[in-house]
């Protein structure tokens, strides 16, 4: 018959028995893993983790081919306090033909690329002269240019002194080459710009490299600062510098494997999947501790630390074996999603979860045997710890009252459940920029001067493909555009009929279609197919909008194009994208959360052998998770990809606590005590080391309020509040629960065996 653990703790004793060969073995890991980092990558794209597949992400790659790449597209916003004089408006022209030279780009747009037709004749001129003469006729000019086309107000916005330069990265750059190609621009117009010129880069270049920087910066500060809050409280909890070195060593190691697992499968960090190498070292101090605090338990008052030290492994193995299996169910429960980077996701966090369950199993025993071999731990030397009376204080308060705190649980968690369901998804590109970032700051500008700072795409097929510019596909774009043009207002949407409607006869149509003909197809492309099939219509939208409002915003433009005739147009950008995958992404994970907590549940009624006792371990684990998303509720009512994650990743590690007051209740029915002397027993050995554990996981959790990635923190806290009523839910609801049980089901939970002592 399998032990809690399905056998899995005799690995653990076997690095007992063999140390020599066991210790050699893990340095020998670990310098492997050490060396395999080098090759570690990092990844900032945000469209990474979204389903490929679906009709927007086709959607999103067929807009690329018919017209270009958009996403290579770098915004440069300017600002100073001369801008709007002639000099800094010339300074700007100079700055914009500086960058049109640059290696990698192919166009460049800004104010001074708008052209002046004449409405007879159609011959094209620059709007502003080849010199601006003084500040008035300057200032006059883009007065003038704000009037007859209001989209000007995308490039200059005079009463903020904030201008716009649009590079357009040749198409052939490969998303490796753009952020160097990226590097360079942004190092030559450092150069090149006036000093009193404050310059600001967006665009998905930009900002994707911002995320890859920032993952760089918090990997390396996470992990060592996490450590360093572990091991400072296990110093607290258990009052000896030797347990807090002891107790940090799975952490650490666990840590270097999991970051060495990204390199070896060749799986780069991505803003999503940053958060693993740092839930790994939680989850090693999690059953590290718990199996620590066996051992120095025994050692107060026996002296005979080596077999205290086998026995600690054999009482607590089972269980970090079972924790392991839950928490690897959690992140498997990933794999349901559509998306592939989720997928992924879930074999990496399982993997996690396997080299954290490896690394306290046997790493912590080898590391305690070496500290007695070497005579660290001395006899009558050994503090007690922290937390000793926490489990027989809550169980004093549940014994009395069993049947009416486990039904008071399940009602909670009814009512809950309805919370649950009116909760939706969310997604702002913004939230995952650092807060005091260049990119977060130029979000901000073009969010709030610029008209936004997210383009949406409107493909609108042509009419007649033999003649690009014929009246049936003027008109057709004439009546989309101010469609469009309703609905978001007219300095919000881009196109040619911008252009055409200045034009005032058929002599201006075909000269201004001649000269476009001539002009590069990187200039043609924004509004222009390489095809002639399609013409493009732009609409700024702020990128910080909620993905609800975006979903909202597709319906009614699809609506007001149907209502012109236009019945088939190709809506695209990244704002769509988004808003249509991330809400299936994000509803997919919620259904892998409830996944989840059913294998987590399912997994202990197998390793028990009782359906009985998990459902016990039901409503305190639910519990937890419910009462976060009502906090979600209560702050609005809508809940992102990472809250998502971290809920579930939360609920793995939650289910612990229940799965390590199962082992020993387990264990003291094996010994013949019967339910309530078993649960005394269990909340009397369990509980103080759970709490002991559960202060060191938020200690060290909160290292991520120093992330400066924003949704980090936001992961922490929730972890850390799931947590805390994991903790106390399971120490109270979930003996509760088997209490109330034993007086409804004696015969179901008790045990045939003579040597199950009275109850009563």
């Amino acid at each position: 018959m399998w032990s809690l653990g399905f056998g899995l703790e005799r690995i653990g004793l076997k690095a007992l028995e063999f140390p020599k060969l066991f210790t050699v073995l893990l340095i020998g890991v670990c310098v492997y893993a050490a060396i395999s980092i080098t090759s570690l990558r990092f990844d900032g794209n945000v469209t990474a983790v979204l389903p490929e597949d679906s009709q927007a992400y086709n959607d999103f790659f067929k807009q690329k081919e018919l017209f270009r790449d958009s996403a290579k597209d770098i915004t440069m916003i300017v600002r100073s306090p001369r801008l709007m004089s002639a000099a800094g408006l010339e300074d700007l022209r100079s700055l914009q033909l500086d960058m049109a030279v640059t290696e990698g780009v192919e166009n460049v747009t800004s104010l001074f690329s708008i052209p002046r037709p004449d409405p007879q004749t159609g011959a094209l001129d620059s709007f502003f002269p080849e010199f601006l003469e003084d500040d008035e006729s300057a200032l006059a000019l883009v007065a003038e240019l704000l009037e007859i086309q209001p989209q000007a107000k995308g490039l200059i916005v005079p009463e903020d002194n904030i201008a716009v330069i649009r590079l357009t990265m040749t198409n052939s750059v490969s998303d490796v080459q753009s952020y160097k190609i990226y590097h360079a621009i942004e190092s030559e117009v450092l150069s090149l710009k006036p000093d009193d010129f404050d310059v600001l880069f967006t665009g998905i270049t930009p900002l994707g490299l911002t995320i890859v920087e920032s993952l760089i910066s918090d990997q390396m500060k996470l992990t060592l600062i996490g450590l360093l809050l572990g091991a400072g409280i296990a110093f607290y909890v258990f009052r000896s510098l030797l347990a807090a070195v002891i107790c940090a060593v799975p952490p650490a190691i666990t840590a270097l494997w999991t970051i060495a697992l990204f390199a070896i499968t060749g799986n780069p960090l991505n803003y999503l999947t940053t958060i693993l190498p740092t839930l790994a070292l939680i989850l090693a101090f999690a059953d590290g501790i718990v199996l620590y605090y066996r051992w120095q338990r025994s050692n107060v008052g026996n002296d005979n630390f080596a077999e205290n030290l086998k026995i600690a492994v054999k009482r607590v193995g089972p269980a970090s074996a079972l924790t392991s299996v839950t928490t690897a169910l959690a992140f498997s429960s990933f794999a349901f999603a559509s998306s592939s980077a989720l997928k992924t996701f879930a074999f990496l966090g399982v993997g996690a979860v396997t080299a954290a369950f490896f690394a306290v199993i046997i790493a912590l025993p080898l590391a305690a045997h070496w500290a007695v071999a070497l005579g660290a731990v001395k006899k009558d030397k050994v503090p007690k710890p922290v937390f000793e009376n926490l489990g027989i204080s809550i169980h004093k308060f549940v014994a009395p009252r069993p049947i009416i705190i486990a039904l008071l649980a399940i009602a909670t968690v009814i009512g809950l459940g309805f919370v649950h369901n009116m909760i939706k998804p969310e997604y702002r590109i913004t939230d995952y920029l650092p807060l005091q970032s260049d990119s977060r700051k130029a979000e901000q500008i073009a969010n709030q001067s610029l008209q936004g700072g997210s383009t949406l795409f409107v493909a609108i097929p042509t009419v007649d493909r033999t003649n690009l510019y014929s009246v049936q596909n003027r008109e057709v774009l004439k009546k989309s555009d101010e469609a469009l043009a309703k609905l978001f207002g007219p300095e919000k949407v881009f196109s040619l009929n911008s252009l055409f409607k200045q034009l005032k006869s058929d002599a201006a149509f075909e000269a201004v279609t001649k000269e476009m003909d001539k002009a590069s197809a990187a200039a043609r492309s924004s509004y222009i197919s390489k095809n002639n099939e399609a013409m493009l219509i732009s609409v700024r939208l702020a990128s910080d909008q909620s993905i609800v409002e975006t979903a909202a915003q597709v319906e009614n433009i699809r609506r007001a194009l149907r209502d012109v005739g236009i019945s088939n147009p190709i809506i695209s950008g990244l704002p769509v994208l988004m808003a249509e995958e991330f809400t299936t992404l994000i509803e997919q994970l919620r259904t892998s959360l409830l996944i989840a907590i059913a294998l987590g549940v399912l997994i202990i009624g197998v390793a028990t052998r009782s359906p009985l006792m998990a459902a016990a371990a039901l409503t305190p684990n639910l519990l937890p998770i419910l009462m976060i998303e009502l906090v979600i509720f209560l702050q609005g009512g809508a809940v992102n990809l990472a809250q998502v994650i971290s809920l579930t990743v939360a609920f793995g590690i939650a289910i612990d606590n229940a799965v390590h007051v199962i082992n020993v209740l387990d264990e003291a029915r094996r010994r013949g005590l019967g339910i309530r002397d078993g649960i005394r027993s269990a909340m009397s050995e369990v509980g103080p080391a759970l709490g002991a554990s559960t202060l060191i996981i938020c200690v060290a959790t909160l290292v991520t309020q120093i992330s400066i990635m924003p949704m980090v923190p936001i992961l922490g806290q929730l972890m850390i509040a799931t947590l805390i009523i994991a903790l106390i839910s399971n120490l109270a609801i979930l003996p509760a629960n088997v209490l109330a049980m034993r007086e409804f089901m004696p015969n179901l939970l008790g045990r045939k065996n003579k040597r199950v002592k009275n109850d009563a």
